[in-house]
């Protein structure tokens, strides 16, 4: 039944990439700055695949350069692989493998900027289960819609490791590339990352394919895959340059659905070129696997999906995927502290497809949407989108949809220098890694201002603003003044997000859009106008990430008299026992009142009551010294009264 549920759950599960990391005992975000004394230039893989049960056995040759002097040892990273041999420029070293490292000594010292060569001979053989991460393997009839035998490789965060030994982190791109040789029976076919090179046939009714990626590349977006795969070709045309192949490898039973799914892609890569400069690799392509544990996976130029975004032709999915390759394949997080740069990125682009396929409403009901799947992820743990805690790498409130409005958030201060910032940090990271200090510090240089309290706010600190509105037009020597106050109520977040506002004022001839720099809490602002403004829309064109409530009143007026938040009495001793005091804004109210001794003798509590003057009975008390609390959301006010029977 578990299983069964499982596999239900995984066919028609609708979440977008549904991607999952298992936290796992000692689990840490491993830091770009930590200690890496060598650099890999190229990993060249030799892999047989006997497709009969979930097992590899290869060779990786690793080419890498010292980055000090005097170079003894190197760590590796390797996880439930056994490791049979390791030779270092031809001559067998000795090696160790704690944990999840390999451990390997130098057959003598490298300096600086010397080149070395690995080899190393594995094999791993592991278990079939639902949920396979490194080297992943299903047999033909493994369940009624696993219709033929597929293996593949799912490699995100640090499960790459799982399938070759690496240097397993995305900071240390393979600088040339790498190379990915895999005999499997003929009776399959292989794709990979970059361009098929050669198809070797064997004696024994085998096949190598060979693929080569000669772009710089991340060890978790190396990828192949082995099936019984229909091949096909579709082709974008771009108006200037080559024209890039997008080669599709799916199961024969989906190849006709295939076409009609896969059809808008060109026009994806048409935007995605428009919006961040031209696709950044010679080839696109997606090979569609089933059981697949997630939705899709951004392969460097080979993009995994699950089989169910053919069916269903899930093009939005699609659109995510592709965009990934720009945001997270071309320029990678420089680690995975910074993954909502990747999965913001695509998110905020996946929308603008819809945008572009759909309508500018669909793309507004989209972010709508994902501004309350965040909402309600902040409601069960809030954090910030940097460093997400243990487990939430792939959350999909914070990482994905939160990390899409910070961008969007970012083109609604300046779109023009949105984009041009976007070309810039292209520029200045193509094919390397970033980190969300290098996209603040481009964006401040283009955009023309220190964007450091956007980047704290929004990005290192959590939460979002709750704004409460308070307005009131009135009539002023044959015009309107209209007054707004604007407070911020947060808790567990910055105090004041600096984010400008925009206010629609509507009244009955025009409607004015008016910008409000947000400088502090309360944030007071005053406009004339001809007309009466009738009533006001705060964020009308969908801007911000926070919630609202608009009240019409306004503290510091009442009946045309400016009042406080007060307690009057009508004099002082107090004859009679009645008190009156002063609400200046709409709001929550506590009164408490306390005898001589400090002794709580009264208390009043309202959860919102309008702004005005209101009368406190205070006849039943004895006569004596008392003092009075007015407690508001704004204020904390104190008096001495004597009452008198």
């Amino acid at each position: 039944m578990i299983m069964l549920l499982f596999l239900f759950n995984q066919w028609f599960s609708d979440n977008l990439e549904n991607k999952q990391f298992p936290c796992h005992p000692g689990y840490h975000t491993a830091r770009a700055e930590s200690v890496h004394s060598f650099n890999v230039l190229k990993y060249e893989l030799s892999l047989n695949v006997p497709m009969t049960s979930r097992a590899v056995q290869g060779i990786n040759k690793i080419t890498c350069v010292s980055r000090e002097d005097n170079l003894k040892n190197i760590i590796l990273h390797q996880k439930t692989l056994n490791i049979d041999s390791v030779m270092v420029d031809n001559t067998a070293v000795t090696f160790s493998t704690p944990g999840e490292s390999l451990l390997i000594d130098l057959p003598h010292s490298y300096n600086s900027n010397d080149t070395f060569y690995l080899e190393i001979g594995y094999h791993g053989s592991w278990d079939v289960t639902d949920r396979q991460l490194g080297f992943v393997y299903f047999p033909r009839g493994y369940d009624t819609h696993t219709l033929h035998s597929i293996a593949y490789t799912l490699g995100e965060p640090w499960d790459a490791r799982a399938w070759m030994p690496c240097y397993d982190e995305p900071y240390d791109k393979a600088d040339l590339g790498c190379i990915i040789s895999i005999t499997t029976p003929d009776t399959f076919a292989v794709c990979a990352n970059g361009q098929l090179i050669d198809v070797h046939n064997n004696p024994d009714h085998a096949k190598t394919y060979t693929w080569q990626e000669n772009y710089p590349i991340s060890t978790y977006l190396m990828h192949f895959g082995v099936s019984r795969y229909a091949i096909w070709s579709d082709w974008y045309h771009p108006r200037t340059g080559d024209s890039v192949e997008i080669r599709h490898f799916v199961w024969p039973e989906d190849s006709a659905q295939s076409v009609i799914s896969f059809q808008y892609l060109p026009r994806a890569m048409a935007l995605f070129d428009s919006m961040y400069g031209s696709y950044p690799f010679t080839r696109y392509g997606q090979d569609a696997v089933y059981p697949f544990a997630w939705g899709g996976m951004e392969h460097q130029e080979m993009t995994t999906i699950h089989r169910r975004w053919v069916i269903n032709q899930s093009e939005i999915g699609m659109a995510h995927e592709l965009a990934h390759q720009w945001w997270g394949d071309m320029v990678t997080c420089v680690d995975f502290r910074d993954i909502w740069l990747n999965e913001g990125f695509a998110s905020y682009s996946d929308a603008n497809y819809s945008w572009l396929r759909f309508g500018h409403q669909n793309f507004i009901n989209i972010m709508q949407d994902r501004a309350r799947e965040y909402f309600q992820s902040d409601a069960r743990w809030r954090h910030p989108v940097y460093d997400p805690p243990a487990g939430q790498l792939f959350d999909s409130g914070h990482t994905y949809y939160k990390g899409s409005w910070i961008l969007h958030m970012l083109r609604y201060l300046d779109e023009d220098s949105y984009f041009q910032s976007l070309h810039v940090y292209r520029d200045s990271f193509e094919y390397k890694t970033a980190s969300t200090e290098d996209l603040k510090n481009i964006c401040s240089a283009v955009y023309g201002t220190d964007l450091t309290w956007f980047f704290d706010e929004w990005v290192y600190d959590q939460g979002y603003p709750e704004y409460e509105i308070y307005w009131l037009c009135q009539p002023s020597g044959g015009r309107y003044i209209t007054r707004i106050n604007i407070y911020q109520t947060q808790t567990n977040a910055p105090s004041v997000f600096h984010m400008p506002v925009e206010i629609m004022l509507h009244t009955a001839k025009v409607d004015t859009l008016v910008k409000i720099p947000i400088n502090t809490s309360p944030e007071h602002i005053q406009f004339t106008t001809a007309d009466s403004v009738k009533n006001i829309d705060f964020d009308p064109n969908h801007w911000l990430l926070m919630k609202y409530q608009i009240f019409v009143g306004i503290e510091e007026v009442v009946a045309d008299h400016p009042i406080y938040n007060e307690i009057l009495p009508s004099s002082n001793p107090c004859r009679n026992g009645q008190v009156r005091y002063s609400i200046n804004q709409s709001g929550p109210v506590e009164i408490v009142v306390y005898d001589i001794s400090g002794r709580a003798v009264k208390r009043l509590k309202y959860k919102r009551i309008k702004s005005g003057i209101y009368s406190l009975d205070l006849s039943q008390l004895n006569s004596g010294a008392y003092f009075i609390r007015l407690k508001t959301r704004v204020s904390d006010k104190k008096i001495k009264l004597v009452v008198l029977n």
